[in-house]
């Protein structure tokens, strides 16, 4: 190669690696312990911690919930954290350097997801990787007969759709929907039966339900909570009142295991 085709080649090679975004970082984190007393925060599934700007700021939270959050990870699929790292809430605030661009909702979480990972590993000397194991899940379907609820005008922008909230015993329940997503459907539903549950309507709207049920014949020994006939009972009502049913299958499934972390420095 020339002199003259070396320099332009490697003129070519810096202009490509000058177009590569920068990997974005937070310039000032805060962690601290929170008194296990305190009191507890509600928040959104959507994490609402997340603030316009590319900031992170939650005044009661903890290690799982963050690694969840970092990682688009379900708890119950993380797996190797200490006692004290599941236990222990901490106030967090993250905010990046100034000149963090304006980003729409959701590019502007996904970058605070990235940069979340980085101060993971910074503050808590995070070391993570994914595993994918081969177990029983549900799949979540159309019934014979098509759904049984109207789809709805999605939210309008900046809201997103609804959570599906549930409350499920073993003679009775109810699921409540508004503008929900079928995907949500299954995330309300993973919660109550401890199995993966994959979204196979192909269903992409947004809909609003109530449904209920009762089983007086179905006697509940007090604190059992939910049991085979409760499971049976939300199954049933499922397809009788939303159009929806869960079938058994097997499906692969990513876990997050934790092979090293540490407690944070408090600033």
């Amino acid at each position: 190669m020339s002199t003259a085709a070396g320099i332009i080649a490697c003129l070519g090679i810096a202009a490509l690696y000058a177009q590569q975004p920068q990997e974005r970082r937070f310039d000032v984190v805060a962690i601290r312990a929170v008194p296990k007393d305190a009191p507890q925060m509600l928040r959104s599934a959507d994490f609402d911690s997340v603030l316009p700007g590319g900031q992170f700021v939650d005044p009661r939270t903890s290690l799982l919930f963050i690694i969840a959050f970092a990682y688009r990870a379900k708890p119950m699929r993380i797996s190797g954290l200490p006692d004290w790292a599941q236990q222990t809430p901490y106030s967090i605030s993250a905010k990046p350097a100034p000149g963090f661009p304006a980003l729409p909702p959701s590019e502007n979480s996904e970058q605070v997801r990235l940069m979340m990972r980085a101060m993971l590993a910074e503050r808590f000397h995070l070391k993570l990787r994914t595993e994918t194991r081969q177990e029983p899940v549900y799949n979540l379907e159309v019934a014979k007969g098509g759904i049984k609820i109207q789809e709805v005008d999605p939210p309008a922008p900046p809201a997103k759709p609804g959570n599906v909230g549930a409350a499920i015993g073993n003679n009775d329940g109810r699921m409540i929907g508004k503008k929900s997503t079928m995907e949500r459907v299954a995330v309300a539903l993973e919660i109550f039966l401890n199995r993966t549950v994959i979204d196979k309507t192909a269903l992409n709207g947004h809909y609003d339900f109530d449904i209920k049920w009762s089983d007086p014949t179905v006697e509940t020994p007090p604190g059992t909570g939910l049991g085979p006939s409760g499971i049976s009972l939300m199954i049933s009502n499922l397809r009788d009142q939303l159009g929806l049913q869960l079938t058994k299958s097997t499906g692969q499934v990513t876990y997050w295991i934790v092979d090293h972390v540490e407690r944070p420095t408090e600033n």
